[in-house]
């Protein structure tokens, strides 16, 4: 929360002077406090239901007042206000109970600093929130207006996914003459249109959607209405969202109407009439669409949030109206955003989306931007005014999901420059969060992943895999690790589940291998004949792409497919055994080999060497630990390590953490391990391979 802004509180304590600690220790940290006190329930009540709150103070028990009661009227008054517990001793069964019942903050009394910096991470927690929900209600707003607008158009419009009809307005279905959506749902385009021009659609529909046009297309054709008759008509499609689905719309103008006035109604619709630029509703379309076309071919567009600092912080103390102001800025962005669609999104708040631009070059524009608005001087009444803006700038990705969270996430990074000051610019960027921060959300892992190879994130790691039987040649598995804006390592299960959920998968996939034949190629180049083991995640069985991919790169690097060893897991492969088998083969052609992870973990894994032809099986992490005290473990390591020999397969096992695990391993015949205990894995397969004779 900004250091201006009044804080709401309210006090629970057993005495007033027992609160007035509490706001001393507020206002040694500089917070601008309007406290209350409370010492019972009927106080709460009538404080919750008289004023707007920002925070609650309180002890575990006052009277008969407690903390959990706190929280439930709270709850039940559908309050959005975080609850900070302070205790004279810290009890772990109390803290869990206030905890579940909803209390964000528990600390110890007494402590300054703890308690001084929780508020403000709290605060700032509720600002995000509700600069959020008013996101949030902006969108509902704009989508309310577009409905309202659709309803009462007079151009007939539609919208079709897959060729099937799943919204009209009330125009439309008058043009085709049907009553009712429930009439025309589900039913083909194509079949409003006449047999003799139906291949001339087909044609049109087919380049349309191959060329990936964004732009609207226009045909005219002969229609077919409810009753046969035939009838001349012009149809516009366009790529758009409805109900959060991608599809296409459809608009045919009511020929009857003058064609220009037409189009100059449409026009001013799209237009901020103190500004002349875009209005929200309409930049939100657009942005949709931005959102669709990164879904559908990856290409990202840049969000520009800007804020006028001299209008967020004391409009009330201009005194006069600031629309010179805001026309002035207007001017502004209008020029400076050529490549740009720039709208005046609120009040005092401008938008600009930049189609198919990267971060180096909107943060260049948005630090002109700066510099352009703060050497403006605009005359308001007899003042003069000068005044700076505050830049949030957001990738619009794949996995942003919606365009509320495009736009919260340039909304955050322009908090962000508001609270150093002003008068700058911030890139969003997602970071892991620690636990007592309610951790990283999948969509914020998936940003990462989709930034993190322009911005150098992503890394790899090897960990030598060796022989229990001689043999020094250099095999290493090679792990993926990504970091954060701030260097901190996201974890491997979050990043991989956020990947799977985001569908970028492949994306991993691909810079895994890519990065491992350079690699590869620089070990052959220092006469190195190093193998190396690479997980490829579920999806690249199911993606041709990715043998494609795999197939360019042995032949442009000119490698033996023998330094590869490509593992997939137990689990996938028996149950998608076609596919398993489809890809081992292919890439056995390439002359790579394979490997069987997670070996010995399914129900009856003897019967999956029998379907899946790989070279190694790799036993499961969970028989090698603390496996020299384990003697059901021990015979599992056995019989799995004779089933794979009797399949003609050599045996890898993980996780080895021990010597005495190490010994019983090689008392089991197991070729090959790897383990923290060897080795943990390494930034270079710099591993002295020799030594383990």
């Amino acid at each position: 929360m900004i250091q201006n802004d009044i804080i709401r509180l309210i006090v629970i304590e057993e005495s007033a002077n027992d609160a007035e600690v509490i706001l001393n220790s507020l206002r040694k940290a500089r917070y601008p406090i309007r406290p209350t006190h409370v010492e019972d329930d009927e106080d709460l009540a009538t404080a919750l239901n008289e004023h707007e709150w920002d925070l609650i103070i309180a002890v575990p028990v006052v009277g008969e007042l407690t903390a959990e009661q706190v929280c439930e009227m709270v709850q039940q008054a559908k309050l959005d206000i975080p609850v900070i517990v302070l205790m004279s001793k810290m009890d772990n069964k109390m803290m869990a109970l206030l905890y579940q019942a909803g209390v964000r903050n528990v600390l110890p009394n007494n402590n300054d600093v703890a308690l001084q910096s929780v508020v403000g991470l709290e605060l700032e927690n509720l600002a995000e929130r509700r600069r959020r929900k008013h996101l949030e209600q902006l969108y509902r707003e704009s989508q309310r207006h577009n409905i309202m607008l659709l309803q009462s158009s007079r151009d007939a419009i539609a919208y079709v996914h897959d060729g099937m009809h799943i919204h009209a307005n009330p125009s439309y279905l008058e043009m085709f003459g049907y009553k009712t959506m429930d009439d025309l749902e589900g039913m083909p385009v194509m079949d409003l249109v006449s047999l003799e021009d139906q291949p001339k659609f087909k044609d049109f529909m087919r380049e349309y959607m191959m060329e990936d046009k964004e732009e609207e297309q226009e045909i005219s054709l002969e229609g077919v209405k409810s009753n046969n008759k035939r009838f001349k008509l012009k149809m516009e499609v366009s790529k758009a969202i409805y109900d959060s689905e991608r599809c296409i719309q459809i608009v045919i103008r009511d020929q009857s109407q003058n064609q220009e006035l037409e189009r100059q109604l449409r026009e001013v619709s799209r237009r901020d009439l103190l500004t002349n630029l875009f209005n929200r509703q309409y930049f939100i379309a657009i942005l949709e669409k931005a959102l669709a076309k990164v879904m559908e071919s990856n290409v990202r567009s840049i969000l520009l949030y800007v804020v006028l600092d001299i209008l967020e912080n004391n409009r009330e103390n201009l005194g006069v109206s600031a629309d010179p102001l805001l026309r002035n800025v207007a001017a502004i962005l209008g020029k400076l955003g050529e490549h740009a669609t720039v709208a005046r999104f609120g009040d005092n708040v401008f938008t600009l989306l930049l189609l198919d631009k990267d971060i180096p070059y909107a943060t260049q524009l948005a630090e002109t931007i700066c510099k352009k608005v703060e050497a403006t001087v605009t005359e308001l009444g007899t003042q003069s005014v000068i005044t700076t803006c505050s830049i949030g700038i957001a990738p619009v990705m794949a996995s942003s999901g919606s365009v509320h969270d495009v736009l919260a996430d340039a909304h955050t990074a322009c908090r962000k420059v508001l609270q150093r000051g002003g008068n700058g610019h911030e890139v969003y960027k997602a970071v892991v969060k620690t636990s007592e921060q309610g951790g990283t959300g999948s969509r914020d892992i998936a940003k990462m992943i989709e930034t993190a190879i322009e911005e150098n994130r992503f890394s790899l790691r090897y960990q030598p895999v060796v022989s229990l039987h001689g043999g020094t040649l250099p095999i290493y598995e090679v792990f993926l690790r990504m970091t954060d804006s701030e260097g901190q390592f996201v974890p491997a299960g979050q990043l991989f589940a956020a990947a799977e959920e985001a569908n970028l998968t492949i994306h991993l996939d691909k810079w895994v291998l890519k990065e491992s034949f350079k690699v590869l190629m620089k070990e052959q180049q220092e006469n190195k004949h190093t193998t190396f083991l690479v997980k490829l995640t579920d999806q690249a069985l199911k993606d041709e792409n990715v043998l494609l991919f795999i197939r360019r790169l042995l032949k442009s690097t000119q490698l033996p497919g023998e330094r590869l060893v490509f593992e997939i897991s137990e689990a996938v492969a028996i149950s998608q055994v076609k596919l398993a088998k489809a890809f081992i083969t292919t890439v056995n052609t390439m002359g790579c080999k394979t490997a069987l992870e997670h070996f010995g973990t399914e129900l009856n894994s003897s019967s999956t060497l029998k379907h899946i032809p790989v070279d190694y099986v790799k036993i499961d992490s969970s028989f090698s630990r603390g496996l020299s005290a384990n003697p059901d473990n021990q015979k599992a390591v056995q019989e799995i390590t004779k089933l794979a020999h009797d399949s003609g397969k050599q045996t890898i096992a993980e996780a080895v953490e021990d010597v005495n695990s190490l010994t019983v391993l090689w008392q089991c015949g197991v070729d090959f391990a790897q383990g923290n205990y060897i080795q943990s894995p390494l930034e270079e397969p710099s591993y002295h391979f020799e030594d383990e004779e």
